[in-house]
C-alpha cells in the first residue's frame, strides 16, 4: 500500500499542474479565437477567467478527496467517480446560472468558451484517474 500511496502523491502533484496548464491553454484558446475571428463585439475574459479559476479549484478539491478514498475506503471509489461527475455538472449549471444572470450582453461567448473548458477538464481528470487505477491494480 505504501508504494502506491507514493505513486498516487506525486501522480496528484502532476495532475494539478497538468489541470493549471491545461485550463490556462484552454482559456487562452478560447479567448484567442473569439477575438481573432470576431465572434463577439465583447468577450467576457474576466467572467471566464474566474470560472477557470473555480473549475482548478474545483478539480485541486476532488484529486484531494480521491486520494483520501483510495487511503481509506478503495471500495467507496466508484460511489466517488459517479457522485464527482454529478457534483461537477451541477457545478458547471450553477456557473453557467450565474454568468447568465449577471452578464446577459456575453452569456453565448462565456457559455460556449467555458463549456469548451468544462470538456476539457473532464477528459484530463477521467484519463489521470484510469491511470491511477491501472497503478493500483498493478500492486495488488
Amino acid at each position: 500500500m505504501k508504494i502506491q500511496m507514493d505513486k498516487i502523491y506525486r501522480a496528484r502533484k502532476y495532475y494539478f499542474i497538468g489541470m493549471v496548464l491545461m485550463v490556462l491553454a484552454g482559456y487562452a484558446l478560447t479567448t484567442c479565437g473569439s477575438l481573432l475571428f470576431k465572434l463577439t463585439d465583447s468577450f467576457p475574459t474576466v467572467p471566464l477567467a474566474i470560472a477557470a479559476l473555480l473549475l482548478i479549484i474545483y478539480n485541486e478539491v476532488a484529486v484531494t478527496l480521491y486520494v483520501r478514498l483510495v487511503k481509506t475506503q478503495q471500495s467507496a471509489l466508484v460511489r466517488f467517480y459517479l457522485s464527482n461527475k454529478v457534483i461537477r455538472m451541477l457545478f458547471a449549471f450553477a456557473v453557467i446560472m450565474a454568468a447568465l444572470i449577471i452578464g446577459r450582453a456575453e452569456a453565448i461567448a462565456f457559455v460556449v468558451s467555458f463549456f469548451v473548458l468544462y470538456i476539457l477538464t473532464i477528459i484530463y481528470e477521467s484519463v489521470f484517474f484510469v491511470q491511477i487505477e491501472k497503478k493500483i491494480n498493478e500492486n495488488k
